[in-house]
């Protein structure tokens, strides 16, 4: 134990003389990029001095976690030495320059973000910037404004990270991206564009000192590992064997989260990441559709009907069915389509006209449409109207102004055949009819009446029999009382 202990001492010296006289080395530098890189030359003094080492490495736990304490409170310490000491400390969460966000917040504009200036310091000087932007547009067209927005991506080299659509009568789109961090820039300029921006918050975390550390950590992690298999191997204990199996497991895995946590960290530095929100403009696209009808073809003239869509009819009966379409939106619709499969309408040919155009419906007014047909058979009405709404730009220009709206109703209509005078087949259906009824009650009759006469029987039975013998006695008792005995002799 104390050759161990004289060896973990003479270690520990000699990796302080080689570690400071680094620092010195270190300090005398003036250089930018000298001094954003202290892990690099801090581990290469490191890795010199345990090679260089020519005592034999301790197979004790105790004496190795001794050692392993020291190296890694050395190379903390000349690593806060190194650090520049008129740049500030810059770790995770840190912004390197305001961003448009925090000046939107203030004037309540919002603008570009001026990122080219801190793009190219953060490259000269070494440092390690993640790059990161989350902006919502409100667009006419949810889903056409993805692809743009994909395309735009695309053409700076970027790509499509993840995307989230839900649709309904609130479209929404939340799309991630990754570009190159001097592609940063570009890219939220291009995503802007698609629509009209809401809001936008750009960030840029400096995050050099985190890499630099977990790199030493890393570094100081894989020498350890090191020693302790090397330490595995010429332990001659079973005891210490054990746990230093143990301890080397423990500290493998440790490294590999290391080294996972800065593959990760060096992922989101190397590429820059934005998030754009892609919602359904504030303008309201509806229309509402009210369905009559009356009974008569006349081109429908009469429209609107005295009738809802809900009703019965005779076989045969001429019925014209009125649709009235009412723009209750904020902007013109187009391209009005009537559709019913159960009635045969499957274009807008396929209906009259009364008045109003289907072709244009402006907001606020209405279209009332016609489809005649003879009632020949029970049906299930499902009228569907679909339109797609427009906007008027600058010079007139006539623009889609969202995705195509529907709107549709239900109803049903019962055809029944007509009632005439009663014939002979009439006259012996009902009086069969008749007769089956009749029989029909007497069989009800008789199987309800069959079990209850058995127990009539019975009851008859026990009647008649208590009856005769109780009425005999009381015969020969009468008998007796009227001719006394005679007296004895």
């Amino acid at each position: 134990m104390r050759r161990h202990s004289g060896f973990c001492h003479a270690l520990v010296v000699g990796l302080l003389a080689v570690i400071l006289s680094a620092c010195g080395t270190t300090g005398d530098s003036d250089s930018a990029e000298d001094s954003a890189e202290p892990a690099a030359e801090v581990d290469g003094d490191f890795d010199g001095g345990v090679a260089g080492a020519a005592q034999p490495i301790p197979t004790t736990i105790a004496n190795f976690d001794e050692a392993e304490d020291a190296m890694e409170e050395t190379v903390q310490e000349t690593m806060a030495e190194a650090e520049p000491a008129d740049e500030p400390a810059a770790d995770e969460g840190t912004n390197v320059a305001p961003t448009s966000s925090q000046s939107a917040a203030s004037t309540g504009e919002v603008g570009a973000a001026p990122l080219t200036a801190t793009q190219s310091t953060a490259a000269d000087l070494g440092r390690k910037i993640i790059f990161t932007a989350d902006i919502t547009v409100e667009v006419d067209d949810v889903s056409a404004a993805g692809q743009a927005a994909t395309d735009a991506i695309a053409e700076l080299g970027g790509f499509v990270f993840g995307q989230q659509t839900n649709g309904g009568a609130e479209p929404r789109s939340t799309l991630t991206f990754k570009v190159f961090p001097e592609d940063f820039e570009a890219a939220v300029q291009a995503l802007e564009s698609v629509g009209e921006l809401i809001s936008q918050s750009v960030g840029a975390n400096d995050v050099t000192e985190r890499v630099v550390d977990l790199q030493t950590r890393i570094e100081v992690a894989e020498l350890g590992v090191e020693r302790l298999r090397q330490a595995l191997t010429e332990s001659q204990d079973l005891e210490d064997y054990a746990e230093l199996e143990r301890l080397l497991l423990d500290r493998e895995t440790e490294l590999e989260v290391m080294r996972g946590s800065l593959r990760t960290l060096q992922d989101r530095i190397d590429l820059a990441t934005i998030t754009v929100t892609l919602i359904q403009d504030a303008v309201n696209h509806s229309m509402a559709l009210q369905v009559t009808r009356y009974d008569t073809h006349d081109g429908g003239a009469s429209c609107p009907g005295d009738f809802g869509s809900e009703g019965s009819v005779e076989t045969g009966t001429e019925t014209t069915l009125c649709l009235e379409i009412i723009n209750t939106g904020d902007e013109p619709l187009t391209a009005l389509t009537v559709i019913d499969t159960a009635l045969g309408i499957t274009e807008s040919g396929d209906v009259l006209t009364v008045f109003g155009d289907l072709d244009r419906l402006e907001a606020g007014q209405s279209v009332m449409a016609a489809h005649e047909f003879t009632a020949d058979r029970t049906v299930r009405l499902r009228p569907k109207v679909t339109a797609r709404p427009i906007t008027v730009g600058d010079g007139g220009a006539v623009e889609p102004a969202g995705p195509p709206i529907d709107v549709r109703t239900d109803g049903f209509i019962d055809v029944f055949e007509p009632e005439g005078e009663p014939g002979f087949g009439e006259g012996l259906t009902a009086g069969l009819s008749v007769l089956s009824g009749i029989w029909t009650f007497l069989q009800v009759s008789v199987g309800f009446i069959l079990p209850l006469l058995i127990p009539l029987f019975l009851f008859g039975s026990l009647v008649v029999f208590l009856r005769r013998r109780f009425g005999l006695l009381s015969s020969g008792r009468r008998r007796n009382h009227n001719n006394p005995l005679p007296p004895p002799p």
